[in-house]
């Protein structure tokens, strides 16, 4: 089953395989720079890989609206403005998870940090402290095994936990929580970022080189430190160099997404308690990614995540205002026509593995008829071709 899942591109890297089989060790980052189950170390067929699998199984009650089910939706940031600037984006998720530490809501966060020792390797790391969770506050826009010991944490130890990811992951621990419903009450809130696909560690990179140095830097940093903030290299000589959000995502990072990105059903968090993207300034209709003091906008989806983030801004923790959601489609106009087209683009990838693909309760078959079906056709028709080029 899984070299079946990684043979049509769907693989999504997080490692949940590897990890509920007690083979949590068993990935590696393939030619194209992306992390992938070693099949010569796992079994190639598992009906509990199935059901856990986010790449292949993702099931929601997300109703027919375009940002799925909503409780409410608000514009907020961090009240410390240390962590404000530092993080990605306003620093609402960094606040809230210490917050939750702070206040025994949880006992520690899980989320993605670079390893020890590495600039470039991403991977699940556990913060037990603010100065862990602030270490650890800045997207990696890179691969990350995000859950591939998460079993193995879940076994060893007792502790409740916030977990942080992109919606992909957030759909990889439902999953485990269905498969396993004794670790269901570990997880407090679950906090899904807005994601716009996985880049490549070639992506990285490639970056690198465009900034003029064909070696090894000793630390990346995609952005922060600033709203958006820039891609920052330091090499071991001292040199720093610095290329723009714009240019780094834009056009390097951005064009190094993974296949099963381009066809993904949920790049907005459909299935977290909080789910948290940029709430770009925005120009003629569209983000404008000019520096500022940064702001996320918040999507309650659940009563838990709605009680936790009313209790932290009452207690002085993060600071929000009303947000007319109907500002969003200018603020995330990429996730807007994403969430759109992605029944479309998922018709010749159902067609094509009837039996391996299981979306349900994502809504996809209300955004299709919501959709402008020329444009529709063209995905489904560039997805097929997609398809045809892996061969």
């Amino acid at each position: 089953m899984r070299d079946r899942i990684v043979r049509k591109g769907l693989c999504m890297g997080c490692g949940l395989c590897g990890s509920v089989l007690e083979q949590p060790n068993a990935m590696k980052v393939s030619k194209e720079g992306f992390y992938e189950p070693d099949t010569k170390e796992i079994l190639s067929a598992n009906a509990t890989v199935r059901s856990v699998c986010p790449g292949i199984s993702i099931h929601g009650h997300c109703g027919k609206d375009v940002w799925g089910q909503t409780l409410d939706v608000v514009e907020a940031w961090s009240a410390d403005e240390q962590i404000r600037h530092h993080s990605s984006s306003g620093g609402i998720v960094t606040s809230l998870a210490i917050w939750m530490i702070e206040n025994r809501k949880a006992d520690a966060v899980l989320h993605v940090g670079v390893k020890a020792d590495d600039f470039l390797h991403n991977e699940l790391q556990i913060s037990r402290s603010r100065e862990d969770v602030f270490k650890n506050a800045q997207s990696r826009y890179a691969p990350a095994l995000t859950l591939h010991r998460i079993k193995q944490i879940l076994d060893t130890t007792d502790e409740s936990f916030v977990f942080i990811g992109k919606p992909c992951d957030i759909a990889g621990i439902r999953n485990l929580t269905k498969c396993f419903p004794e670790y269901k009450e570990r997880f407090r809130l679950l906090i899904s970022i807005f994601c716009a696909g996985i880049p490549s560690y070639e992506g990285s990179k490639d970056v690198c080189r465009q900034l003029g140095r064909e070696d090894a830097p000793v630390r990346i940093q995609y952005r922060g430190d600033g709203w958006p903030g820039n891609f920052k290299a330091e090499w071991a000589d001292g040199d720093t160099r610095e290329m723009s959000y714009n240019d780094s995502w834009g056009k390097i990072l951005g064009r190094k997404i993974a296949f099963r990105c381009k066809v993904c059903p949920d790049g907005i968090g459909l299935l977290a308690d909080l789910a948290v993207g940029d709430s770009w300034n925005t120009k003629d209709g569209y983000p404008d990614f000019n520096d500022d003091k940064g702001r996320s906008f918040v999507m309650i989806r659940t009563t838990k995540g709605q009680t936790i983030f009313n209790e932290a801004c009452r207690t002085g923790s993060v600071v929000s205002r009303p947000l007319d959601r109907r500002q969003l489609q200018s603020m995330q106009p990429f996730q807007y026509h994403r969430r759109l087209m992605a029944g479309w683009r998922l018709i010749p990838l159902k067609m094509m593995n009837p039996r391996l693909l299981a979306f349900s309760g994502l809504g996809l078959v209300s955004m299709i008829k919501q959709s402008p079906k020329r444009r529709g056709i063209r995905e489904m028709l560039g997805t097929m071709k997609r398809i045809i080029k892996r061969g």
